[in-house]
C-alpha cells in the first residue's frame, strides 16, 4: 500500500511539472499578447519592451550572455502609423483590423476619393465600371475582388489607391513595409463597402524610420563536456504591432507560443540537473515579420561559430497539435527526421510528425542557407486558425500538445553524443 501511494505521489509530482510548464507559457503568451506590448512591432517601442521581457526572463534562469547584454542590435527599414486612422464609406466610419487593414508600404493620405469598380466577370476576367478606360483612374481608387498576390498595378495608369474585397476577414503585413508607394492600398471586408458606393474617405499619416532600431535575445546555457559545441532553439518574439492608435495585432500563435516554449526550454535547461551536455543557445529574433531580417543579421554576424552548431530548431506558431506537426527540412535531414519520428512512436506522444521539404518561410532558413542543420516547428490542428489579424488572441490557442511537444523536443536533444 505505501509502495502505491508513493508511485501516486511520484507521478503526480512528475505531471505537476510538465503541468506548471505549460501554465509558464500560458503566462509568457498572456504578456506579450497583452495592450502593454502593442503588438510588439515598431510603434510605441513595442518590440523594444518585448525584447526586455525576453532578456529579463533569461537573466532570471541565470542563462549566459555572449558579450555584456543579451541584446544583439541591429537597424531596419520600415513604415508605421502610430495616429489615429479614419477610413469611411457611405458616412460609415470603418473599424480597423476588423472591416479594414491599410498597407504598410501606404503613404500619408487625406482626403474623400472618387471609387472605381473592377470587378471578375464571368471567365475571372476584371472588368472596369461602365464608361470608364484606363485614362479615367487617374487620383481614383480603383476596388477590386481578385487576389491581392495575383494584382499587378500596370505602369500605365496611376491610381491614388487600390481597394482588395475580402469575403469575410482581413489579414495584415509588414513585410511590405520596407519601402513606401506613391499610392495606398486597402483590404476592406466586402460587406462594409457596398457596390454602389461612389466615395471613401481617409485619414492616414504615415512616418516611416530608414533605420530603426531594434534587437534579437540572446542566451546560452553551457554544456557540461562540449562547452563549444551547441544545440540551438530559436523563435521570433515580434509580431505586427499597431495599425494606428487603436489597433494591435496580438500575435499569440504567431508568435507568443513558439518564444513561450523557448523560455519554458530556457527554464527548464537551467537547472543544475538538467544540464546538457553541449551547450545550448536560445535565441529570440525581432523583425521576423519584416522579412527574417533579425535570423539574416545573426547569421550575417554570429555570436559563435555557425560551424559548431551541432542542430537547430526554430518554433514558430506551435498553439495547437492535434493534428501533429510537420516539420520543415525533414526531406533534406531525413536521419534527424527519422530519428524525431522514432522518438515520437516509442512514447505516443503526437498523432503524427510528417515532413516537408525546404522552404523560407521563418527564421531557420537563413541558417540553413549558411550550412547550418535545422528544422522549422509548427503544430497542425484547425483549433488555432486565426493568422496575422486581430483575433489571433491567447483565448484562441489552446497549447493542445503544448507538454507532448516539450517531451519530444527534450528526448531529441538527449540523443546527441
Amino acid at each position: 500500500m505505501q509502495k502505491i501511494i508513493l508511485l501516486s505521489i511520484t507521478l503526480f509530482i512528475f505531471f505537476k511539472t510538465f503541468s506548471q510548464d505549460k501554465e509558464y507559457a500560458i503566462s509568457v503568451v498572456d504578456s506579450l499578447t497583452s495592450q502593454d506590448f502593442h503588438g510588439r512591432g515598431y510603434v510605441n517601442n513595442g518590440d523594444k519592451i518585448a525584447a526586455q521581457f525576453v532578456k529579463g526572463e533569461f537573466k532570471k534562469f541565470g542563462l549566459k550572455s555572449f558579450g555584456d547584454n543579451y541584446l544583439q542590435q541591429f537597424t531596419i527599414p520600415i513604415n508605421t502609423f502610430a495616429d489615429t486612422l479614419l477610413v469611411s464609406v457611405n458616412n460609415n466610419r470603418l473599424i480597423p483590423g476588423k472591416d479594414y487593414v491599410l498597407f504598410s508600404s501606404s503613404p500619408s493620405v487625406f482626403g474623400t476619393f472618387e471609387l472605381i469598380w473592377c470587378l471578375l466577370d464571368s471567365t475571372g476576367v476584371p472588368q472596369l465600371q461602365s464608361n470608364y478606360v484606363m485614362t479615367d483612374i487617374l487620383d481614383k481608387v480603383m476596388v477590386i475582388d481578385m487576389n491581392q498576390k495575383d494584382f499587378k498595378k500596370e505602369s500605365n495608369f496611376k491610381a491614388k489607391g487600390i481597394i482588395f474585397l475580402r469575403d469575410e476577414k482581413v489579414w495584415w503585413h509588414v513585410s511590405n513595409g520596407k519601402i513606401v508607394n506613391d499610392y495606398f492600398q486597402l483590404q476592406i471586408v466586402k460587406d462594409k463597402i457596398p457596390e454602389n458606393s461612389k466615395t471613401i474617405t481617409l485619414q492616414a499619416r504615415n512616418k516611416y524610420f530608414d533605420t530603426y532600431q531594434t534587437q534579437n535575445v540572446v542566451a546560452y546555457v553551457e554544456g557540461k563536456t562540449y562547452p563549444d559545441s551547441f544545440f540551438v532553439f530559436t523563435a521570433h518574439y515580434d509580431h505586427l504591432g499597431q495599425m494606428g492608435a487603436e489597433t494591435f495585432f496580438p500575435g499569440a500563435n504567431d508568435n507568443a507560443s513558439g518564444t513561450s516554449m523557448l523560455l519554458d526550454l530556457a527554464r527548464h535547461y537551467s537547472l543544475p540537473e538538467n544540464q546538457p551536455d553541449f551547450s545550448i543557445a536560445f535565441i529570440a529574433f525581432g523583425a521576423e515579420e519584416v522579412g527574417l531580417l533579425g535570423s539574416g543579421y545573426f547569421t550575417a554576424n554570429p555570436l559563435f561559430p555557425l560551424e559548431n552548431i551541432k542542430f537547430l530548431i526554430n518554433l514558430d506558431m506551435v498553439g495547437s497539435g492535434s493534428e501533429g506537426i510537420k516539420i520543415v527540412n525533414g526531406t533534406v535531414f531525413k536521419k534527424q527526421f527519422n530519428k524525431l519520428v522514432r522518438i515520437n512512436s516509442e512514447n505516443e506522444y503526437l498523432l503524427k510528425v510528417s515532413e516537408r521539404g525546404e522552404a523560407a518561410n521563418s527564421d531557420h532558413y537563413p541558417f540553413f542557407q549558411k550550412g547550418v542543420p535545422c528544422f522549422f516547428i509548427y503544430t497542425l490542428g484547425k483549433e488555432c486558425k486565426e493568422y496575422h489579424n486581430i483575433y489571433d488572441t491567447p483565448k484562441n490557442v489552446p497549447f493542445t500538445e503544448y507538454e507532448d511537444l516539450f517531451r519530444l523536443l527534450t528526448d531529441f536533444i538527449g540523443t546527441f553524443k
